[in-house]
C-alpha cells in the first residue's frame, strides 16, 4: 500500500480511474471494515486501483468541537490495519480549516475527480465531507453522470439492534468492557507505547513492570487491571497491565504498567504493543506491600486463564 500524504506528489497513479471510499475511519471498526472490502471488491472488478481517503488531524479537534479528542487508532495504527484489507493507496489530507472551507462541489470535482479519476465511490451512511459537511451520498448521486462514476451507500451494521459506531466503542472502553468493543472492532483493542523508565518498584516485590509512555492523544480504558497480550521483537508474550494512579504508594499521575509473564529483561526504548483482553478488577489502595502482592498473584493467575483461550 502506497501512503499518499500530498495531492501534489500525485502523478499518473490514478490515469485509469479509481475506485474510493473516504471517512475518518477511527478505529477501523466492523463498519468501516465493510466499506474497505467493498471497495477493493469494485477495484478488481473493474481493474483499478483501490483508494481510501481520511483525514489527520481529526475534524473535530481542528474545529474546536472536540479538541481533547482522543483516538482510538493512532496514524501508523490505522494505516496498517488499512494495509491489512489489501487497499493500494492510501492518501491522508492534512485537515486544516481552509479545508474545511472547501465546498463540497469543489472537493468532488477538483479531489476525487480530477485528481483520483474515481470511477466508484462507496461512501457511509453517517460521512459528509465540504463545507457545512454537505458532501453525503445525495450530493455523489445526483453528480455520477455528470462525472462519469457509480456511488453506493451502505448502511450502518448492527450489533445487538444498535448501530456500530466509534462512539459506541468509546462507550465500552470507557467502562472497561472489552469483549463488547472487540466484538464491534473485530479484534482486541491495541494499546502501543514505549517503555520509559518507571519507578522500579515492581521489580523488588517480584512483580517486574514496563511502564509505557503512551501519546497522549491515544484513547486509554477505564482505570483498572487487565489481562493482556504483549507483542515487541515480533514475539508474543502474556501479560498483565494496570492502567492507574498507584494510590498504594504516591498515587500521582496515570501510568500504564505492564508486567510481561515470565520475562525480566530491559525494554526501555522499545516500542511495544498491548492487546488488552479483559478487565480484571479495579484499581485499589492496599494496606501494604504483602498484601499488594497476594493480590497480584491472584491477578496472574486469573490471566493466565483468561489468555490461555
Amino acid at each position: 500500500m502506497k501512503i499518499i500524504r500530498s495531492l501534489e506528489s500525485i502523478q499518473n497513479e490514478f490515469r485509469s480511474g479509481s475506485s474510493l471510499t473516504l471517512g475518518n475511519f477511527d478505529g477501523i471498526h466492523v463498519g468501516h471494515q465493510t466499506l474497505l472490502l467493498r471497495t477493493v471488491e469494485k477495484a478488481k472488478e473493474l481493474g483499478i486501483p483501490s483508494v481510501v481517503v481520511t483525514y489527520y488531524p481529526n475534524p473535530s479537534v481542528v474545529l474546536g468541537k472536540k479538541p481533547n479528542f482522543k483516538y482510538l487508532s493512532s496514524e501508523k495504527e490505522k494505516e496498517e490495519l488499512i494495509r491489512g484489507f489489501g487497499i493500494d493507496y492510501l492518501l491522508v489530507l492534512e485537515f486544516t480549516l481552509e479545508l474545511s472551507k472547501m465546498s463540497a462541489e469543489d472537493f468532488l470535482e477538483n479531489i476525487m475527480i480530477k485528481t483520483l479519476h474515481a470511477k466508484h465511490i462507496v461512501i457511509g451512511y453517517n460521512h459528509f465531507f465540504g463545507a457545512e459537511r454537505r458532501g453525503d451520498f445525495e450530493l455523489l448521486n445526483s453528480n455520477k453522470t455528470k462525472y462519469g462514476y457509480a456511488v453506493e451507500l451502505r448502511e450502518a451494521v448492527l450489533k445487538k439492534d444498535s448501530k456500530i459506531s466509534s462512539s459506541l466503542i468509546r462507550g465500552f472502553l470507557d467502562k472497561g468492557e472489552m469483549e463488547e468493543a472487540k466484538n464491534l472492532l473485530g479484534r482486541n483493542y491495541h494499546i502501543t507505547g514505549t517503555v520509559v523508565e518507571g519507578a522500579k518498584r515492581g521489580r523488588t516485590i517480584g512483580f517486574p513492570t514496563a511502564n509505557l509512555h503512551v501519546p497522549s492523544d491515544k484513547l486509554l480504558p477505564s482505570v483498572g487491571v487487565y489481562a493482556c497480550f504483549v507483542k515487541f521483537d515480533g514475539k508474543d508474550h502474556k501479560g498483565m497491565v494496570n492502567i492507574g494512579f498507584n494510590p498504594t504508594f504516591d498515587g500521582l499521575g496515570l501510568h500504564v504498567e505492564v508486567n510481561i509473564f515470565d520475562f525480566d529483561d530491559n525494554l526501555y526504548g522499545k516500542e511495544i504493543e498491548l492487546e488488552m483482553v479483559k478487565k480484571i478488577r479495579e484499581e485499589q489502595k492496599f494496606q501494604g506491600i504483602e498484601a499488594l502482592k497476594a493480590q497480584l498473584t491472584k491477578d496472574k493467575e486469573t490471566s493466565l486463564q483468561i489468555l490461555q483461550f
